[in-house]
C-alpha cells in the first residue's frame, strides 16, 4: 500500500531540496505501513524521532536558503515550518504517553500537509531563489555564508 510516494509534482527542481523531500517522502510511507501492520510503538515512535530530525534539517535548509536569497514570504514559510513541527512533535508526545495509539488518518494527514506545502510554499521559494540567480547573479545577500552556498545552491 501507498501512501506518500515521490510524484514528479513534488518536484521543485533543486537537487538538494528534491533529496530532502523524497527522504521525509519515505519515512512517512514506512510510518504508514507501520501503523498499518500494527508494529510496535516502539518502531512507531522510533520512526516519529527520525521523521521530526529529518524534518527540522530539511526546514533548516530551506530556511538558510531563504536568509541567502533575503525570501520576501520568509515569516510565513517559517510558519508552516513550525506548524508542521508542531504536529509531528504532538503525535509523538500523545504516543509517548499512550493517550491514544497513532492512525493512519494522523500519517495521512502529515503526508497530505507536506505534499501540499511543496506544491505550493516550496515551489515559490525555489522559483525565487532561481529567479533571483538568473537576473541577479545569484542574488544573494551580503555577509551570506559560502560554505553554506556551496552546499546548498
Amino acid at each position: 500500500m501507498a501512501l506518500a510516494y515521490w510524484r514528479e509534482d513534488c518536484r521543485v527542481n533543486h537537487p538538494h531540496i528534491d533529496r530532502e523531500h523524497q527522504y521525509l517522502l519515505k519515512l512517512l510511507e514506512d510510518l504508514y505501513r507501520f501503523v498499518l501492520l500494527d508494529q510496535n510503538t516502539d518502531l512507531i515512535q522510533t520512526t516519529l524521532d527520525t521523521l521530526f530530525g529529518a524534518m527540522m534539517d530539511h526546514c533548516e535548509t530551506e530556511e538558510a536558503l531563504m536568509d541567502v536569497f533575503g525570501y520576501p514570504d520568509q515569516t510565513g514559510h517559517t510558519d508552516q515550518h513550525e506548524d508542521i513541527l508542531g504536529r509531528i512533535f504532538n503525535y509523538r508526545l500523545t504516543l509517548e504517553q499512550s493517550l491514544r495509539p497513532l492512525t493512519l488518518d494522523d500519517v495521512y494527514d502529515l503526508a497530505t500537509w507536506l505534499t501540499s506545502h511543496v506544491r505550493t510554499h516550496d515551489l515559490k521559494m525555489v522559483q525565487y531563489i532561481q529567479h533571483c540567480q538568473r537576473h541577479n547573479g545569484m542574488g544573494i545577500h551580503t555577509g551570506a555564508n559560502p560554505h553554506l552556498l556551496a552546499t546548498l545552491v
